[in-house]
């Protein structure tokens, strides 16, 4: 009896030591099978799927090519009405900012909840050659009548609509646009985004592949089941932060995060953003964006000029101006850059009162610098380096800009390689030209002058002008609301 029951015992505590062995089994394997396939899976995707440098694995390719509606820019202003959640909405500004630093003309309205939008023609002509809504759901939720207005105009005038769609922590995880065949998927985090070659907006942004994870983790991604779409930005999902994989259906794990509307689906050419422009290759999409849906009317030149100007040559105590490796130095960057842009040439900004007033290394900087004196460009920086405001009449001024030219001849330096001349720093008051232009400076023509107050007279001189003007413009603003120059008489 005392033996049966003994076996009994020893029985009853195997099968629950088995029965624990087996739970924490199960448990083990359930922890290693899951990390195990999350981190195959993440592998497989690097290694199996479409490697964006390997652009023609791209999805989305399709056997006949699309075309879209040509871009009629005659029938409409040149300018961009913008709709912004408020004047002070950080995404609105940005885009604001794009139109102006682009010299872009716009108009912008608090996006209407419900209401009138403003007018969109005048005799027949239309106000507005492209339409920019900073929320992408208030457009989609517009009221049927203003949305009929809104589709008619862009459809009749050739005018296409932007839209950005910012991700929230309220945002449904998936979202159905309201009479498009086109869904999103919100708060995705992602990494290693490609620019699709085939999207025909493309025009400063080239086809390459920025990698690593993109910032933040509210993005919105598109999926679509229309020919109209087209993708133009392409990106893998990650896991977010907090630990979660995010399994989104797509082809070979591309998603879009920027997709175009070639206008196929009802005679509206769009471009939608899954998120807003801190993202660098937003901005250039931004501005590949408008220059495309406006038929290259709203569009700058990818041609680009690059002045780089030196102030203070020649000034400084001893011991913290340039020496010989110094100027030598100075010369080889320049023959470094010349190899990536053609003719680049550095500014150099000249007072001539403090040539030789270094330590005897410093000197024999200053000789060497003048014996490369055809290598460099010159501009005059104030005979003494001292403000132009602070002299009590026109002649003293005159007199430092005399003084500094005189040295320049002397030294045989160029005075007037750069049709301008910049005070020392802090306010960069002084003089500003009319016309200084190349052709007037190489005909030694008069300069007529202009004493300027404000930075918009400032501003207003050089419209029209040509490139170098732009430059001595772009040169000397630095922030300070009286920038002005100076030329030679």
């Amino acid at each position: 009896m005392n033996l049966a029951t003994k076996l009994r015992r020893n029985l009853r505590r195997l099968v629950i030591l088995l029965a624990t062995f087996c739970m924490v089994s199960v448990l083990v394997s359930a922890y290693y099978l899951y990390t195990g396939s999350t981190q195959g899976l993440d592998l497989a995707d690097r290694a199996a799927g479409p490697d964006c440098a390997d652009l023609r694995v791209l999805p989305f390719r399709q056997s006949e090519p699309r075309t879209p509606k040509p871009i009629d820019p005659s029938r409409k202003d040149p300018v961009v009405l913008v709709f912004v959640e408020s004047q002070y909405s950080q995404l609105g500004q940005d885009i604001i900012a794009i139109l102006e630093s682009n010299q872009f003309r716009y108009h912008a309205e608090i996006a209407p909840g419900k209401g009138d939008i403003p007018p969109l023609t005048h005799n027949g002509r239309g106000r507005y050659a492209l339409v920019i809504y900073e929320n992408l759901l208030k457009y989609v939720g517009m009221d049927a009548w203003n949305r009929d207005l809104l589709d008619k105009y862009c459809a009749e005038y050739s005018v296409g609509v932007i839209a950005f769609h910012r991700a929230s922590e309220n945002s449904q995880p998936a979202l159905q646009l309201r009479g498009f065949p086109l869904s999103l998927r919100t708060n995705v985090a992602l990494r290693d985004c490609c620019v699709n070659p085939r999207s025909p907006l493309l025009y400063i942004t080239r086809a390459e592949v920025d990698r690593g994870h993109l910032p933040g983790e509210d993005w919105t991604v598109f999926q679509f089941n229309h020919s109209t779409y087209e993708p133009v930005l392409l990106a893998k999902t990650r896991p977010s932060e907090s630990g979660g994989a995010q399994i989104i259906p797509g082809p070979q794990g591309l998603h879009a995060t920027v997709m175009q509307d070639l206008g196929l689906y009802d005679g509206v050419q769009r471009v939608l953003f899954g998120h807003g422009l801190s993202y660098w290759l937003h901005r250039l999409i931004l501005v590949d964006a408008i220059a495309y849906l406006t038929g290259r009317k709203l569009s700058r030149s990818l041609e680009r000029y690059i002045l780089v100007d030196i102030d203070d040559i020649f000034v400084g105590k001893k011991g913290t101006r340039m020496n010989v490796n110094d100027v030598k130095a100075l010369l080889e960057t320049q023959n470094m850059l010349r190899s990536y842009i053609s003719n680049f040439t550095f500014n150099l900004g000249f007072s001539g009162k403090f040539f030789h007033t270094g330590t005897q290394e410093e000197d024999d900087g200053d000789d060497l610098l003048l014996k490369y004196v055809d290598e460099f460009w010159w501009f005059p920086h104030m005979w003494s380096h001292m403000q132009p405001h602070l002299f009590h009449n026109e002649s003293s001024l005159m007199e430092q800009m005399i003084l500094n030219k005189d040295f320049a001849l002397v030294r045989k330096t160029t005075p007037l390689t750069c049709p301008y001349t910049i005070s020392e720093q802090n306010h960069h008051p002084g003089i500003i030209t009319s016309n200084i232009s190349p052709k007037s400076y190489i005909k030694n023509e008069e300069c007529p002058t202009k004493t300027l107050q404000k930075h918009s007279d400032f501003q207003e001189n050089f419209k029209g002008k040509e490139s170098s003007c732009l430059l001595a413009y772009s040169g000397v603003i630095s922030g300070i609301p009286h920038c002005h120059t100076a030329c030679f008489i």
